[in-house]
C-alpha cells in the first residue's frame, strides 16, 4: 500500500515538470506546467461554485484534477492529429492507471470521467473556467511577453459560450484592449 501511495504521488509530481503544449507551440518563455494551470482552475472553480449553485469542493475537484492523465499522457491541443476518441481512451488508460493506486480512486475516476463527458451542469461549468483560466493565461503572457503573437488564442475563443461567467471573460477582454489596443 506504502508504495502505491508514493508511486501516486510522484505520478502526479510529473504534472509540475510538464509544460503546457499550447504555450510551448507559441514560444512562450516558461510556460505554466499542467499543474499550475490544474490549480488555477480548481481555485476558480472553488471560489466561484456556490455562488453559480454548485457543490464548491466537487467543482473545485474537478477543476485539479482534469487533466490529471497527462501525467503520462500527452498534453494535446485541438491542432494535434488524433481523434477525440483516441484522446479519452489513451487519458483513461492513464487515468485508470493512476487512480487504482489509491483506495477509493474509483471516486477521482469517475469524477474525471464526469468531467471529460461534459454532461453534467458541474462539468460544463468546469470546462467553461478551464476556458476562462486559459484566457487569463494568455493575457498574462502578452503583458509578460508582448514579442509573442497569442492573438489565435483570441480568435479561436470567439463564439465560445462562457455562460455564467461571461461578464468575467468580458471584463478580462476589455482590460486586455484597454491595456494594448488589441480588440
Amino acid at each position: 500500500m506504502t508504495e502505491n501511495i508514493h508511486d501516486f504521488i510522484h505520478d502526479l509530481g510529473l504534472l509540475k515538470r510538464k509544460d503546457r503544449a499550447g504555450w510551448v507551440k507559441r514560444g512562450i518563455e516558461n510556460p505554466e506546467s499542467v499543474a499550475e494551470h490544474n490549480f488555477r482552475v480548481g481555485m476558480v472553480a472553488f471560489a466561484l461554485g456556490k455562488r453559480f449553485g454548485f457543490d464548491p469542493f466537487k467543482v473545485g475537484m474537478m477543476g485539479v484534477i482534469h487533466d490529471a492523465p497527462e501525467y503520462k499522457a500527452p498534453d494535446y491541443t485541438p491542432h494535434d492529429d488524433i481523434t477525440v476518441e483516441d484522446k479519452f481512451r489513451e487519458e483513461e488508460e492513464a487515468m485508470k492507471e493512476l487512480t487504482s493506486k489509491i483506495e477509493d480512486g474509483d471516486h477521482m475516476l469517475e469524477l474525471w470521467r464526469e468531467f471529460e463527458e461534459g454532461k453534467t451542469p458541474e462539468a460544463q461549468f468546469v470546462k467553461i473556467i478551464d476556458k476562462l483560466e486559459m484566457m487569463f493565461q494568455a493575457e498574462e503572457y502578452e503583458t509578460e511577453q508582448p514579442d509573442k503573437d497569442l492573438e489565435s488564442f483570441w480568435e479561436g475563443i470567439e463564439g465560445f459560450d462562457f455562460g455564467d461567467v461571461n461578464e468575467i471573460f468580458d471584463y478580462l477582454r476589455l482590460n486586455r484592449t484597454k491595456a494594448s489596443g488589441k480588440k
